[in-house]
């Protein structure tokens, strides 16, 4: 007996030592952990992350006659972008060059421009807002026979060659207003682009109010089959809707041997859209899902992500959609100027 309460004090002994030792340890590297974001953080303050890449977006773009809905394509799905980020403030910027296209077929489906620019802020540390402008012109037709039918009212069969619509506009402005439930904009940001350097495994909720003005122009002016069939009207025509869309969701965030990430997020939504001067609306369900993979060591990354967005709806939308989008960059970050510093830290004071 006396032999058996010393070995089983002994055991006690042992385990509540090395339960202490365990949450001494589990403290300190969370103590570490804690002071290594940190430090990151108020060094990322005066650091400017820059980002190069391209993306490929399938888009559709609606023209409205008598009717019926038929989409428009661009040539070009490849574009270039380019973000920048300091501080609060995200900006970017895409266009397709010449030298990301992977075809020379201008002269079959016509020349396509395309011109985004978008700026993200927070307002506080759960507020966030959004804007954006894009402006795509030069767009082609691929189901050609249907809209003959429709133009002609007649069951004749005119062949599937691409038409052209050269000075086709489209112009998008675009805002969204969130507010983060769980989550703040430090462990946020990096689920928005590859300028933040994801420090932790996080999880976040969000919901968010999207709005959208487009206007389709200039669609007028048509070449099919290398002839020029209809000439622009000084009236040219212009088709404008409006989008509402409420969304709320989460993602999940994990970081892999301290520099590798991956981010996934699915956020359901639903929607409203409104064909101005038209009676045509829209009221319906979709949702919207992104994921992306990363390197980041703090002075350069890369990343490669994909968009799907997906849309219950049993007819052609007249609106514009991307349907799916593909996206790799690769970015740096520098020290920021000091005068820079100076103008941000007085902005700052201001906003406190």
């Amino acid at each position: 007996m006396y032999f058996y309460i010393t070995s089983t004090a002994k055991m006690k002994l042992s385990f509540l030592s090395l339960m202490f030792l365990s949450i001494s340890v589990i403290a300190f590297s969370q103590e570490v952990k804690d002071f290594d974001e940190k430090k990151y953080l108020e060094e990322d303050v005066n650091k400017i992350s820059l980002v190069g890449g391209v993306s490929y977006v399938n888009n559709s773009f609606g023209l409205y006659y008598e009717g019926q809905t038929f989409l428009l394509k661009s040539n070009d799905s490849f574009y270039t972008e380019f973000f920048l980020r300091y501080r609060w403030l995200d900006a970017s910027v895409s266009f397709a060059p010449k030298f990301v296209r992977i075809n020379n077929d201008n002269d079959i489906k016509g020349k396509t421009r395309y011109f985004n620019l978008g700026f993200a802020f927070f307002l506080t540390p759960k507020l966030r807002q959004y804007v954006n402008y894009s402006q795509v012109k030069g767009l082609y037709f691929e189901n050609t026979n249907r809209l003959f039918q429709a133009l002609f009212d007649e069951n004749i069969e005119y062949g599937n060659d691409y038409m052209q619509f050269p000075d086709a506009k489209y112009q998008s402005f675009v805002g969204e207003t969130s507010y983060l439930w769980i989550g703040n904009k430090e462990n946020y940001r990096s689920y928005t682009n590859t300028t933040y350097k994801p420090l932790k495994n996080s999880f976040v909720v969000i919901s968010g109010l999207f709005y959208q003005y487009n206007m389709m122009k200039d669609t007028d002016r048509i070449i099919y089959k290398g002839m020029q069939i209809a000439d622009p009207s000084e009236d040219s025509s212009v088709t404008k809707d409006i989008r509402l869309t409420l969304r709320t969701g989460g993602g999940m965030q994990k970081v892999i041997d301290k520099n590798w990430y991956a981010i996934v997020e699915v956020y359901p939504q639903i929607y409203y859209a409104h064909l101005l001067d038209e009676n045509y609306n829209e009221i319906n369900i979709g949702a919207n899902f992104n994921t992306r993979i990363g390197f980041d060591n703090g002075k350069w990354f890369f990343g490669g992500g994909a968009q799907l967005n997906w849309l219950n709806s049993n007819i052609e939308n007249f609106y514009s959609a991307t349907n799916w989008l593909f996206r790799f960059g690769l970015g740096f970050r520098i020290n920021s100027p000091k005068f820079v510093n100076q103008q941000f830290d007085r902005i700052d004071q201001i906003l406190k």
